[in-house]
């Protein structure tokens, strides 16, 4: 009888040690599953303007260069500061590419290819102008220059990497024209608003 009584009172031990260890799990803390990444901006150290005109099949490069980033030398346009002024006939037309790099990197990696990958998070702007109409347009009225985008992402938006500019007069002064690249994921609608600025290069245009 004794022994009876004996595992009697071993199997209610474990049945209350079963349960306060079941309790115990219940009551931890469910782990939290961890953040996705960020979905950060590129890293940008070069941008490099192309025109080249369709009357005369000439092309122009035009360089915009910060190698060590923001704080470090001084960015740099082409050999000379008049590197930053590009220059357009009045009546012509210019298809324009941009090709942006990550010099910073070994070999150098090309961020223009990740930014028509992913075109639909992306948008060149023009003068902090947003575009309008399908294609998009882009006027600067400063110097009556119409920027139209050739490429488009898969939502049938323009991304900016390809344009065709067209101004119609001579303007005796240059204008700004800064080339401003955003990204925008999600949230890309052709406004201006929305996203970060992945570069930013302030140039001037002249129309001769």
């Amino acid at each position: 009888m004794k022994s009876i009584i004996t595992t009697i009172a071993m199997l209610a031990m474990l049945a209350t040690a079963f349960t306060s260890c079941k309790k115990d799990r219940k009551n931890e803390p469910t782990p939290e599953a961890p953040a996705p990444p960020l979905n950060e901006g590129e890293l940008i150290t070069t941008m490099k303007v192309t025109l080249t005109d369709t009357f005369t099949n000439v092309s122009a490069t035009y360089v915009f260069s910060d190698l060590d980033g923001a704080g470090g030398n001084p960015a740099t346009f082409g050999n000379s500061g008049a590197d930053s002024v590009i220059n357009i006939t009045a009546n012509h037309v210019y298809e324009t590419t941009i090709l942006l790099l990550d010099e910073s990197k070994s070999p150098i990696d090309t961020v223009s290819k990740a930014v028509f990958s992913e075109g639909v998070d992306h948008l060149f702007f023009f003068n902090s102008i947003a575009p309008t109409g399908t294609p998009y347009t882009t006027y600067l009225a400063g110097s009556m220059t119409n920027i139209k985008y050739l490429d488009l992402d898969a939502n049938n938006r323009g991304i900016g990497l390809s344009t065709l500019w067209t101004a119609p007069s001579m303007m005796m002064n240059k204008s700004p024209l800064t080339i401003e690249l955003k990204h925008q994921p999600s949230v890309k609608d052709g406004s201006y608003a929305p996203g970060e600025t992945d570069i930013q290069v302030d140039f001037k245009l002249k129309v001769n």
